[in-house]
């Protein structure tokens, strides 16, 4: 967990003892405070410390009758856009009090899984405090590594019609999930000529004038993904506790948008808005209701 610190600017804190100096200051020095009654005896404690206008840390604790049990920590980003989603899925890590949210998501083609950062909210709305369901969620990420390259060149009539084609697929790949034949077939076809187009300009073109973004799963954890997208915007912050700089960067990827910060020293190139992007990223996000 400790190596995407650097991704906000607390890149010094690499060693057990810094990261408990960091966290005891969280917990002393805390923004924000919430907790949640997980049975008689225990209570998860989450403390959020903001180190610049949208990041931080939050150190969640396991309290058995006042008493500090377990603790653990993990930096935050948060999003710009909100997602419509209904019915989002959850699951527990093993290790701890932390959770994924499980979404379908047609542009992926693959479902969608980030850590939950808001897990007292979760946890609350879960167990009947609040009557309204999820139905919204806000991406976000951090990055401990990537690289800036040249974008493809399209006009905006372009654009439009990739969208277009984008919002099609998405209704058929809906209609192939409720049982249309004929849904399944047209996309069964589409993927064969996508394959057999990518097939033949692979041979004299390079892939990444061919595939204009993607969205893959990354090692074996499972909210872990390397990415290639858009950049639509990007800015510099500064972690205002150490001073550090780190890039703030809006990625359009497979039509989702993603907010999340890398140090400067990890990316190579200069990001700039209409430039891709190609990297990693831990995903994040909060869950809400609309």
């Amino acid at each position: 967990m400790y190596r995407y610190l650097r991704a906000i600017g607390l890149g010094k804190y690499n060693t057990k003892k810094k990261i408990r100096e960091l966290t005891d200051y969280v917990k002393k020095e805390h923004t924000r405070q919430d907790s949640y009654q997980i049975n008689e005896a225990e209570e998860l404690v989450i403390y959020e410390k903001d180190f610049g206008e949208a990041i931080g840390v939050a150190v969640a604790e396991v309290t058995e009758k006042g008493e500090a049990e377990r603790d653990f920590f993990f930096p935050y980003v948060r999003g710009l856009n909100c997602l419509f989603h209904e019915n989002p899925e959850f699951e527990k890590y093993t290790s701890c009090h932390e959770y994924a949210c499980i979404c379908d998501e047609n542009n992926l083609g693959i479902p969608l899984i980030f850590h939950v950062n808001n897990i007292i909210e979760y946890l609350k709305r879960k167990n009947g405090m609040f009557q309204e369901e999820f139905n919204c969620i806000t991406l976000s990420g951090l990055s401990c590594g990537g690289m800036v390259i040249l974008p493809i060149e399209r006009d905006e009539h372009q654009r439009k019609k990739e969208r277009q084609g984008n919002e099609i697929r998405n209704q058929m790949i809906d209609a192939a999930k409720a049982g249309d034949v004929e849904a399944m077939e047209q996309l069964t076809l589409e993927d064969m000529d996508t394959y057999t187009l990518v097939s033949n300009r692979s041979k004299k073109e390079d892939i990444f004038t061919i595939v204009n973004s993607y969205f893959m799963p990354h090692t074996v954890e499972c909210d872990k993904y390397s990415v290639l997208g858009d950049i639509i915007d990007v800015s510099t912050m500064k972690n205002n506790m150490t001073g550090e700089e780190f890039y703030y960067i809006s990625l359009e990827c497979n039509s989702i948008q993603i907010e999340f910060t890398i140090a400067k020293s990890d990316i190579m190139g200069v990001p700039e808005k209409g430039r891709r992007f190609k990297g990693y990223i831990w995903l994040q996000g909060e869950v809400d209701c609309m």
